[in-house]
């Protein structure tokens, strides 16, 4: 559901370097999607009833002041390798748009919560940058071009929520093993309870062509840029590897 914004949104960008967190205001991003919040709600209660089958499209117009194998074997002993599915990525989608950073992760999973209200895909990540210390950043969605990711914040614009960047981040670090949505469901409940904001991605089982989900959290540029991230999750025992997106 998109909520077309008509007033002036202003928000300072504060850059850190090419590989820094990239911190807009976002007190006044939370301020505008407070509004966003209650506009969703207000077209929601007016809709009435939705149909049983199938879905409907909404789109608010709001004014201004709108609140295998075997080998020879090394040194003549034969090593057997033992059948593995090899699950491979449809589609390898390593663009995002970057909206904000914080120190503030329970700030930025706020927002980002407010953001899936409003219709964005966005999910969170969380980086150690030299000098500055532990970032928490926000993303809207896993595209395969640059361009496509343009087309979204385009529309983050049209939205009045400005200072974004497209960004290639190629890693990111999947909790849990492959599976369908209902087997992640708990997973997903312990991360948001840890204030983490993660995302999902499809891949294909090579074995038996089955399609499979993927429970993500972050974007990142390097897999150095994964580590911070990694060693929490495994500290708080879940299980965690880098991957590409």
């Amino acid at each position: 559901m998109k909520q077309l914004l008509a007033t002036l949104l202003i928000v300072i960008p504060l850059l850190l370097g090419m590989d820094s967190a990239y911190a807009g205001n976002l007190s006044l991003i939370e301020k505008r999607l407070l509004e966003l919040d209650r506009l969703n709600k207000d077209v929601v209660e007016k809709t009435g009833p939705l149909p049983e089958n199938g879905s409907v499209s909404l789109e608010a117009k709001v004014g201004p002041g709108a609140a295998d194998a075997k080998g020879d074997g090394i040194n003549g002993r034969k090593i057997e390798f033992s059948k593995k599915s090899v699950v491979a990525i449809d589609q390898k989608t390593p663009f995002t748009v970057q909206i904000s950073a914080s120190r503030s992760q329970q700030q930025c999973f706020r927002v980002a919560a407010m953001l899936r209200r409003a219709g964005y895909p966005a999910f969170t990540g969380a980086i150690v940058l030299k000098d500055q210390g532990l970032w928490h950043r926000i993303f809207v969605g896993s595209f395969p071009s640059s361009e496509e990711a343009e087309k979204v914040r385009d529309s983050l614009q049209k939205d009045e929520i400005d200072d974004t960047l497209v960004r290639k981040m190629p890693y990111a670090i999947q909790v849990g093993q492959e599976g369908n949505l209902d087997s992640h469901k708990s997973l997903r409940e312990k991360l948001l309870a840890l204030q983490y904001m993660p995302y999902t991605s499809y891949v294909r089982d090579t074995e038996n062509n089955a399609q499979k989900v993927r429970l993500l959290l972050g974007a990142f540029e390097s897999k150095e840029e994964c580590s911070t991230l990694l060693n929490t999750l495994r500290g708080k025992g879940i299980e965690a590897r880098t991957v590409l997106r």
